[in-house]
This record gives structure tokens, sequence and C-alpha cells, in this order.
């Protein structure tokens, strides 16, 4: 193995580097994205729980708010 790593290192590395860059543009193109609009709803919705004469339209004002916090917008 370690004389296999030696003889192709360059593909080795360039293998390597192909892999971290798919898994961030996964991360950063639909994991993230996923999780902060989960938290923002989840936010909104308990932001409305604690305020019950919140309307839908404030709701959805701090929806839109949060996404924009995190840059999702």
């Amino acid at each position: 193995m370690k004389k296999f790593i030696q003889e192709n290192w360059f593909k080795v590395g360039l293998l390597a580097i192909l892999i971290f860059s798919i898994a961030g543009a996964f991360y950063w193109f639909s994991w993230r994205p996923t999780q902060i609009k989960q938290r923002c709803s989840i936010e909104a919705r308990l932001g409305g729980l604690v305020a019950l004469s919140r309307s839908s339209i404030e709701i959805n004002a701090y929806y839109e708010d949060c996404l924009m916090r995190f840059g999702l917008k």
C-alpha cells in the first residue's frame, strides 16, 4: 500500500481534493440551506407561540428576516 501511494501520490491527492470539493459543495448548497430554513421556521413559529397576538404576516416577515440574516435571501 505504501508503495502504491508513493508511486501514485498525484492521483491520490487529486482524488482527495475532488472528494473534499464535492462534499463541500453538497454541504454549502444543499445541507446548510435546509438546516437554516428549518431553524428559521422553528424560530418564527415559537416566536408566534410566545406572543399569541402575532399575525401570520408578522411570522412570515420574521421568517424572511431570518433567512436574510443567514444569507439565503
